[in-house]
């Protein structure tokens, strides 16, 4: 045995400093839809997104039934001191990681109804943001769904066809335990934990995927990165007002992309980046229509394809 604690030790290093690294690896981007700066009593008030997450948490508490906006008021600060003297807190009605983490406290995530492993195959995800569900699908069969939160209507959570970039550890701060970063091109998006339990079942995020703690982390070790996530729902205003040539990226070229694919063409990745494939596939509709500018998209296009006026 005591030969074998150098080794022992040696090994606990190591994954301490591969944890370590991987929480460093967050990218900065995913930053600005969570954070973990302590929510501060000021005067003005300070306007933030997460003020509403806590007094919607406040009113189920029974301690809160002021206005359910983003603004910590007085009225939210002094039922922050009454939940933290509840919680042997100190209160001075910070809202820091101490405080999100008690406000979390009695919410259960429901029971799961499949406890096995997941048995080989491919594995792609798809999130339904119209039932806030995520659902892991191995060699295409539907294994296990999870409950999450959403984007709220302002920051909706893009629809798109995306793929898992970077992978990364969290101590439980706003990201939870895990986080799992998407390549969106126009925007900073994930899935990842929360120490917002409550919100998960609502559209709460700003554009996120939340999940419960204890199923980020079983499906952190499910995927991998490049793992496809299939993302539907809702959709943001869109702008068809213009043309769309090579290089443009936004939620206009995924829909561009879903209904070339619906008309017959293979544009590949819904991905919202309009590069050579989808240019392509523009280019043999204006020509097969004898309409157009080659591979741009114009309003010829968006008629052809069902979309103009509609968004």
């Amino acid at each position: 045995m005591r030969g074998k604690r150098p080794l022992l030790l040696i090994l606990a290093l190591v994954l301490a400093l591969g944890c370590a690294a991987a929480s460093a690896k967050r990218p900065a981007f995913l930053e600005t839809h969570e954070t973990d700066e302590p929510l501060m009593p000021e005067d003005p008030p300070v306007t933030r997104p997460d003020v509403l997450e806590l007094k919607i948490r406040l009113s189920e508490l029974g301690l809160y039934d002021g206005p359910l906006d983003e603004v910590y008021d007085k009225r939210a600060q002094e039922a922050v001191k009454e939940f933290q003297k509840g919680f042997w807190l100190e209160p001075t009605g910070v809202v820091d990681l101490a405080t999100w983490r008690a406000l979390g406290y009695g919410v259960k995530r429901p029971a799961q109804t499949v406890t096995e492993p997941p048995p080989e195959g491919y594995v792609t995800i798809e999130v339904d943001m119209d039932t806030l569900q995520l659902t892991v699908l191995i060699d295409g069969k539907a294994w296990k769904s999870y409950p999450v939160a959403g984007g709220r209507w302002t920051t909706l959570t893009p629809v798109g066809e995306w793929k898992i970039v970077e992978k990364g550890y969290e101590r439980g701060g706003a990201f939870g335990s895990r986080w799992m970063a998407l390549d969106v091109p126009w925007g900073s998006y994930g899935i990842h934990g929360t120490n917002r339990p409550w919100s998960i079942g609502s559209y709460a995020s700003a554009g996120c995927v939340r999940m419960f703690n204890e199923d980020v982390e079983e499906l952190f070790e499910i995927v991998s990165i490049g793992t496809p996530v299939r993302i539907r729902g809702p959709r943001p205003a869109l702008d068809f007002s213009k043309p769309l040539v090579r290089g443009a990226v936004g939620p206009e070229i995924v829909l561009l992309q879903e209904q070339l694919r619906a008309l017959g063409f293979d544009p590949g990745q819904c991905d919202g980046q309009f590069g050579g494939r989808t240019e392509a596939n523009v280019r043999e509709l204006n020509a097969l229509f004898g309409v157009g500018l080659g591979g741009v998209a114009t309003m010829d296009v968006y008629t052809l394809l069902g979309i103009r006026g509609r968004y």
